[in-house]
């Protein structure tokens, strides 16, 4: 080792260390985000199978649609019903970080059972 190379392992060594640290940061973000986003695409599917039984059942489906979505940690924004068809978008927000702060919308649409085509009768003729 040369004389003018001393301390350069050192230097180098605590770069890596500082790179690493904030990729593990941005790997911790992106990971919660995807979780919030799968969060709310749960709530969605949820409120929106709600609101489709309710309305079935002659309640009001956009407040049960509304009471599924804030118990699964999301906000509706809209809800929309079409005889017992339900389209909702369920939003969320993640708490600011580094000054950013972010938050997703996913939007789901349920209908009741007898609302799909049967299709072809089997057998029948």
């Amino acid at each position: 080792m040369r004389r003018g190379e001393r301390g350069a392992v050192t230097v180098h060594a605590a770069t890596v260390a500082t790179l690493l640290v904030i990729a593990a940061l941005v790997a911790v973000q992106v990971a919660g985000l995807v979780r919030m986003r799968h969060r709310v695409a749960a709530a969605a599917d949820l409120a929106a199978l709600a609101g489709s039984q309710a309305s079935a059942a002659g309640e009001d489906g956009c407040a049960a649609a509304r009471a599924i979505a804030r118990r699964n940690d999301a906000r509706l924004v809209s809800c929309r019903m079409d005889y017992d068809v339900a389209t909702v978008t369920a939003r969320a927000e993640r708490a600011p970080w580094w000054g950013v702060a972010w938050s997703t919308e996913q939007t789901a649409r349920a209908a009741p059972d007898y609302y799909l085509d049967p299709g072809p009768a089997s057998g029948a003729g």
